[in-house]
């Protein structure tokens, strides 16, 4: 129970500084993401929703719209594509009436 907060407080600020650190260093901002998937999957902790989309689930880049991942929205689905490794990922979503 304990390691479970601690990995999730670890996994926010791992996303935090990617966030940071893409603009100067790709590779950096890459690595913490990876750590804090691996982190995740360790402790079996699941990332927060906000920073799940963020992370290519095929080579664990950090993602950020317009740098190196596509979105796009095509027949109720919104279509993210990594542009580092060309994985693509269709999540469906409703419209709104």
């Amino acid at each position: 129970m304990k390691y479970n907060k601690i990995a999730s407080e670890r996994i926010e600020i791992l996303m935090q500084r990617a966030e940071e650190a893409f603009a100067q260093d790709k590779k950096r901002a890459n690595r913490y993401a990876e750590l804090a998937r691996k982190i995740g999957m360790r402790y079996n902790v699941r990332l927060p929703k906000k920073w799940r989309r963020r992370i290519c689930r095929k080579c664990s880049a950090f993602l950020k719209p317009g740098s190196n991942c596509r979105v796009r929205i095509y027949k109720s689905r919104v279509i993210i594509t990594c542009l580092e490794c060309k994985n693509v990922v269709r999540i469906p979503y409703a419209k709104e009436d």
